[in-house]
């Protein structure tokens, strides 16, 4: 609250962010439980309040001499002299500490980190986090990130796809759907369709997807088109679905 206080004059905005940090949870079995701390998974204001304890972390890096706030002459004398420079790439409570450098020093920031968190009462999961190398990839926000070779050349460039959970989720949501569609006009299973996947793909269109994108046309799904069942003169629905990085390295810490 008193970080929300810096930024938030109004009384009465203040008043609703408090209410809704004191407002309890409803269980399952339909008990009103108190929260003495956070806010729900789920509601509106969880990911204000963690945008708002995270900043903490935002603060640290982009001060720190290596970090976001450095200029390009500080980060190249301290390449120079072998120390690392680092960046923050951070969507809610999910963030990856890019870090050029060596392992060591990404351990390093590894360990300042939950100091950091510590003053908002945050503490780092030891199980969700991992220091791992760009030539092995990691898994970000249902991205696969990582730098390969590129085919029929020398030159390296990360890429960045769907992971396979992403594929995996949505090859289930689409079958689900098809099995609860049974008795459902075709139109009306079209158009579910459409909308799932026009939502699936415009999300994974920028990164290099195509292979992505061709493994589940082969599975009879057309992503990044809009699935409109053209209407025959019969008044019948026709079912068939029409077919349709920066070169740069070094160690990732990511939650």
């Amino acid at each position: 609250m008193e970080r929300v206080r810096q930024r938030v004059g109004d009384k009465r905005v203040l008043a609703l962010v408090k209410a809704f940090l004191k407002a309890g949870i409803l269980a399952e079995d339909r008990v009103l439980r108190e929260t003495n701390a956070g806010a729900p998974q789920g509601s509106i204001l969880s990911p204000l309040m963690c945008n708002v304890a995270l900043s903490v972390l935002d603060e640290y890096i982009a001060q720190s001499s290596g970090g976001s706030g450095a200029s390009q002459t500080a980060r190249a004398k301290r390449r120079r002299h072998g120390l690392p420079n680092y960046r923050l790439i951070r969507y809610a409570d999910d963030w990856c500490l890019v870090v050029s450098g060596t392992q060591a020093h990404a351990e390093d920031l590894r360990e300042e980190t939950p100091e950091v968190l510590a003053t908002m009462g945050l503490r780092l999961s030891q199980e969700k986090t991992l220091i791992t190398h760009i030539d092995e990839g990691l898994v970000f926000l249902d991205w696969h990130i990582q730098r390969r070779r590129k085919r029929g050349t020398s030159k390296q460039y990360v890429y960045t796809y769907p992971a396979k959970r992403a594929l995996a989720a949505v090859t289930a949501k689409v079958k689900t759907a098809c099995r609860m569609s049974v008795n459902r006009p075709p139109a009306a299973l079209l158009h579910q369709l459409s909308q799932m996947l026009r939502g699936w793909t415009t999300y994974f269109r920028p990164g290099a997807s195509s292979g992505a994108f061709n493994y589940l046309r082969a599975r009879g799904l057309a992503p990044g088109i809009h699935l409109a069942a053209p209407r025959t003169p019969q008044g019948e629905m026709e079912g068939t679905l029409p077919p349709t990085a920066t070169d740069d390295g070094g160690h990732t810490t990511a939650r």
